[in-house]
């Protein structure tokens, strides 16, 4: 049964270095935009907001957390899991992981706070069709990861600024990613009000 369990890991995850490639212009993914918002997304219904968001803690490794709006990091401690569902229309298309983090000044209907040295943020992927689960998922049973080549992606993030994670060819089903970080924490409302602010998938052909 391990045996079984490596090679089947091991195909998914081939699966995920084929689909997944990371399309930031520079090492840090910054793609921020002129203008009055760092980045903006489409109308809807060309973005996906998250359809979970599940903090894990490895100091509380056993305890289950309930879904959340208002996602929180802290460093070397809480991270969260971003469940994004696919759907079938989407088949073939382009999806776009983003980070969008605009300055206090340009939210209207949403906040955050920010705290550390070096703002520095980690995000992974895990295989293709798995996520968080509430009242289920813990520390100690988070989703496998199946990380391609460019994941994790580490990105040192600040206000006014927008990032990309990467791109995958849509596959229908579940996207799910998680996000950590070593040294600093972020606290935010998730909202695509003007300023969206947040993780998101946006699509293209």
């Amino acid at each position: 049964m391990h045996l079984l369990f490596l090679l089947l890991n091991a195909i998914f995850s081939r699966v995920c270095a084929q689909l997944y490639t990371p399309t930031s212009t520079n090492d840090d993914g910054d793609v921020t935009q002129p203008g009055p918002c760092p980045g903006f997304l489409p109308s809807f219904p060309d973005f996906e907001f998250p359809h979970l968001m599940i903090p894990i803690s490895s100091s509380n490794p056993g305890t289950a957390f309930p879904n959340t709006d208002t996602p929180y990091i802290t460093a070397a401690d809480i991270e969260m899991i971003f469940n994004f569902d696919i759907p079938m229309s989407r088949k073939g298309q382009t999806c776009n992981v983003e980070f969008l983090l605009p300055n206090k000044t340009e939210l209207s209907t949403s906040s955050f706070e920010l705290a550390g040295i070096n703002g520095t943020y980690v995000f992974s992927l895990s295989m293709l069709g798995v996520g968080a689960v509430e009242g289920n998922t813990t520390y100690n049973n988070q989703p496998l990861q199946a990380n391609p080549h460019g994941l994790p992606k580490t990105i040192h993030m600040q206000p006014g600024h927008a990032y990309e994670i990467g791109s995958t060819i849509c596959v229908p089903g579940r996207i799910s990613m998680t996000m950590s970080s070593p040294d600093s924490s972020l606290t935010w409302f998730q909202d695509w009000n003007q300023c969206a602010i947040g993780l998101f998938i946006t699509y293209s052909l």
